[in-house]
């Protein structure tokens, strides 16, 4: 018998707050806290995004996201600009500081995926990375 649907959603989010902690310590040196490095990942990969769509894909609330943002533009990673479609709304771009971070964070974050993998067979790898992608799929779709 499987498990539990309660236990799937358990296992997952603690599967995935422990891969970021584990992620958070190794980009501890490079002076990223777990915020930071997933803002300029969201930002990097979604081009000209505005902050009230990074906010929504960190799951925080606005005021969170402008002063994230706020100590990453101190800090020379990002410049927000007018969004030239929406004057009320400022969009995000990762500056030069910012882009230079973008090959360590994704080297580290490979490593990491590389050593907890390292177990699995490339057929475990896929399958699951197929059902993860139909979950996230379906909740998208909701």
């Amino acid at each position: 018998m499987g498990l539990p649907q309660e236990s799937f959603g358990g296992i997952l989010h603690e599967t995935a707050r422990l891969w970021r902690t584990e992620l958070d310590r190794r980009l501890r040196p490079l002076g990223l806290s777990q915020a930071k490095w997933r803002a300029l990942l969201h930002i990097a990969c979604h081009k000209d995004c505005t902050q009230a769509e990074l906010a929504a894909r960190l799951g925080v609330e606005a005021p969170t996201v402008v002063g994230l943002l706020d100590r990453l533009a101190a800090d020379g990673l990002v410049e927000r600009r007018e969004c030239p479609h929406d004057r009320r709304s400022k969009t995000v771009h990762l500056r030069q500081g910012g882009q230079a971070l973008m090959k360590p964070i994704t080297e580290m974050a490979e490593n990491l995926s590389r050593e907890l993998l390292a177990n699995m067979s490339p057929e475990e790898v896929a399958c699951s990375t197929q059902v993860l992608q139909r979950i996230r799929d379906r909740l998208l779709s909701l």
